[in-house]
C-alpha cells in the first residue's frame, strides 16, 4: 500500500449508459479514482436493476450490483426540456462522457459529439454501442448475443459446427475495458493538447479483436476455423485432459515443456522418438499422446496434478466451478474477490478490478447506489449555485 493518490482522483465522469458495457466501463474508471456520476431515468432506472432472477434479498439484480461500485446516482428524464437543459450543464463541468444511445437517439437529443463539444470543446465523448456510430448496421439494435455471433467467436466455441456463447457477456467486457483504455489514453493527451476527443467503441469489433489470431489465419492461410472441441490452437497438447475426478487443462507450449511433461508422466519413450521430436510431429500424433497422457492422469485427481506439474514447470490447471474459484488459497491472497458493506449491514460481494498498484493508497469501496440517491449533493458539487438551488426546489 503506498501513498499516491488513486490516477484519476479529480476526473469528472459523466455516465448515460445503461445495462453492462457502459456500467462496466465507468465502474473501471471509478475503481481509478474517477468521480463518475450515473444518470439514470426516473422511477425505473437501469435495465440492469431489474435483471433476474436470481435477485438479492433486498431484491436487486447481481448484475446491477457487479458493475455500479463506486459510482453516484442522479434522475434525469432527458424527454423533458428542463432536464436535458440540466444534462447541459453537467456536460459542461464533465472530463469524460460515456454515452451507450444509438445515433438516431444523440440526434434527437442534440447530444451528438459535433453538438457536446460546443459546451465542451476539451470533454473526451466516448459512444459504446453494438456495431459503432458509422457503417450500414450503424441503427441496428445489438446486444452481447448478437454481438458474438455476428463478431465470429461463437463460431469457433463449442463442438461439431454447434456454435455455444460464450459463458459470460464477453463482448459487452470486452467494449468496456477498450473503451476504458481509450478514454485514459485521449485523458493522457489531453494533458498536453488540451484537446477532447471522440471515441466510438463497440461490441462487434471487440470480439473481433478477441479473436485476431483466429481471423489473420484465416486470412493468411484460407483454412476456415470451425468449433473443434479444444483443438483449435497450432499447438499439438493445449486443451483439457482427463484425470480421475475432472479435467485438467494442460498446455505443452514448447519442446522444453514438452520434455519435462513426458518426463514427469514416465513417457521418456516419446523424447527418444524422432516422431514426436517438433510440435507439427505431435500434431499428427494428438489422439495418441492424449490417449497415454490421460491413462497416466486418471490415476489421481486434477488438483494432485496441478500441484505435481505446475510446481516443475508444466503449465496446467484446474477448471473450476465458480464455488471452487471463490474459494482458490491464491484468489484468497490476492483478495480478488471482496465484499462492501452497505448501509443495513449486509455485504455486496464484488470481483476486483483485474490490476494492482503498488504506490498507490486505495480508497474504500462505495456500495452501488440507490436510483437517483446522489440528485442533491451531486448537483451541489457540479452545478453553479443558482442552477443547483432550482434542481434542489424542482426534485
Amino acid at each position: 500500500m503506498g501513498n499516491l493518490e488513486m490516477p484519476l482522483k479529480g476526473i469528472r465522469v459523466l455516465d448515460l449508459t445503461m445495462s453492462y458495457a457502459g456500467p462496466f466501463c465507468t465502474m473501471l474508471l471509478s475503481d481509478m479514482g474517477a468521480d463518475v456520476v450515473k444518470v439514470e431515468p426516473p422511477e425505473r432506472g437501469d435495465d440492469s436493476r431489474h435483471w433476474g432472477p436470481p435477485f438479492t434479498e433486498q431484491g436487486v439484480s447481481p448484475w446491477f450490483l457487479s458493475v455500479n461500485r463506486n459510482k453516484r446516482s442522479i434522475t434525469l428524464d432527458i424527454n423533458q426540456p428542463d432536464d436535458r437543459a440540466t444534462l447541459q450543464e453537467l456536460i459542461k463541468k464533465a472530463d469524460v462522457f460515456v454515452l451507450s444511445l444509438g445515433l438516431k437517439t444523440l440526434q434527437k437529443y442534440d447530444l451528438t459529439y459535433e453538438k457536446v463539444k460546443q459546451h465542451n470543446p476539451a470533454i473526451i465523448y466516448c459512444s459504446i454501442t453494438g456495431f459503432g456510430q458509422s457503417g450500414p448496421y450503424k441503427n441496428r439494435p445489438c446486444y452481447d448475443l448478437i454481438s458474438e455471433g455476428i463478431g465470429g467467436i461463437m463460431s469457433v466455441t463449442g463442438r461439431d459446427n454447434e456454435p455455444e456463447k460464450v459463458g459470460t457477456a464477453a463482448g459487452d467486457i470486452l467494449a468496456a475495458h477498450n473503451a476504458c483504455f481509450a478514454i485514459v489514453c485521449c485523458l493522457y493527451r489531453r494533458i498536453f493538447t488540451g484537446e477532447g476527443d471522440y471515441i466510438d467503441a463497440n461490441l462487434v469489433e471487440s470480439i473481433m479483436s478477441f479473436i485476431t489470431p483466429r481471423i489473420v489465419s484465416y486470412m493468411s492461410t484460407g483454412v476456415l476455423p470451425v468449433p473443434d472441441s479444444n483443438q483449435s490452437t497450432p499447438i499439438a497438447i493445449y486443451q483439457p485432459l482427463r484425470t480421475k475426478d475432472g479435467y485438467l487443462n494442460v498446455a505443452i507450449g514448447n519442446d522444453k515443456i514438452w520434455e519435462r511433461a513426458c518426463k514427469l508422466l514416465g513417457f521418456e519413450e516419446f523424447l527418444e522418438s524422432d516422431a514426436y521430436k517438433t510440435n507439427a510431429d505431435r500434431r499428427e500424433r494428438r489422439l495418441e499422446i492424449i490417449e497415454s497422457f490421460e491413462k497416466v492422469l486418471m490415476t489421481r485427481d486434477a488438483q494432485y496434478w496441478f500441484e505435481y506439474l505446475s510446481e516443475k514447470g508444466v503449465p496446467c490447471g484446474p477448471i473450476y466451478y465458480i464455488n471452487q474459484l471463490v474459494e482458490d488459497p491464491h484468489v484468497k491472497y490476492r483478495k480478488t474477490v471482496y465484499h462492501i458493506q452497505d448501509d443495513e449491514g449486509g455485504e455486496i460481494p464484488q470481483v476486483r478490478a483485474p490490476w494492482k498498484l503498488g504506490e498507490t493508497r486505495e480508497g474504500s469501496p462505495r456500495v452501488p447506489p440507490r436510483l437517483g440517491e446522489h440528485n442533491r449533493e451531486v448537483y451541489e458539487e457540479w452545478l453553479a449555485d443558482s442552477e443547483a438551488d432550482r434542481i434542489k426546489r424542482s426534485k
